[in-house]
């Protein structure tokens, strides 16, 4: 298999260093990932930090993770390269396997209240924004909402983490509806330019959700 190339753990156009971009994620996403390595992958954490060519990333990746601190999620796009890497898979097949791993984790834990909710459509309608919270730098607004679809704007979004949100938020919404008892359909969403900040074009993702019973 050809080997996954790997972005530059700093974005071109960058504004800032490594480590140190105004865009942050609490802990819990790369508390996760050390999980899933230490869990499920021969070798554990370890075996990704092998794998890993830049020292200041394998560094950033081992250090100890606080779950509710915020950290710099702009390392994503290289990181996740590298764990495809580890897994001698692509990048599009490790994407959805991790992610689809994770929701099925989440959903059957932290966020387990949310299929309490019962029906589809507040499913639909509130999960975009539970799962905005863990950023400190992206919103999540309905713009459109009937029986069948919800249509969730997703802002602010740095274009280098389009490709990952669009595949997170589309795994979460169907297994999030597979488990309250509907048939999901999760189009690819529209994706809009926003402007820029700190050296980085920001993007808008208008997803839409639509399910049958």
């Amino acid at each position: 298999m050809k080997r996954v190339p790997v972005p530059s753990i700093l974005p071109v156009g960058a504004g800032f260093t490594f480590g140190q971009s105004p865009f942050r994620v609490k802990g819990v996403l790369y508390l996760g990932t050390q999980s899933f390595f230490t869990e499920n992958v021969g070798g554990g954490l370890e075996a990704l930090a092998t794998e890993i060519e830049d020292p200041a990333l394998r560094a950033f990746i081992t250090q100890k993770f606080l779950p509710a601190s915020l950290y710099d999620v702009m390392p994503v796009p290289a990181l996740i390269a590298y764990e495809a890497r580890t897994l001698r898979m692509s990048l599009d097949d490790y994407l959805l396997h991790r992610t689809r791993h994770q929701a099925r984790k989440d959903l059957g834990g932290v966020y387990a209240w949310l299929l309490r909710l019962a029906t589809p459509r507040l499913v639909a309608a509130r999960l975009p924004r539970i799962m905005l919270q863990m950023f400190d730098f992206a919103q999540a607004e309905i713009v459109s909402e009937t029986d069948d679809e919800v249509v969730t704007r997703l802002s602010g979004i740095p274009a280098p983490l389009a490709p990952w949100l669009t595949v997170g938020t589309t795994v979460y919404a169907e297994t999030a509806l597979k488990l309250a008892g509907a048939s999901p359909r999760v189009d690819e969403p529209a994706v809009r330019p926003r402007g820029e900040r700190a050296g980085l074009p920001l993007v808008d993702l208008e997803i839409p959700v639509r399910w049958s019973p």
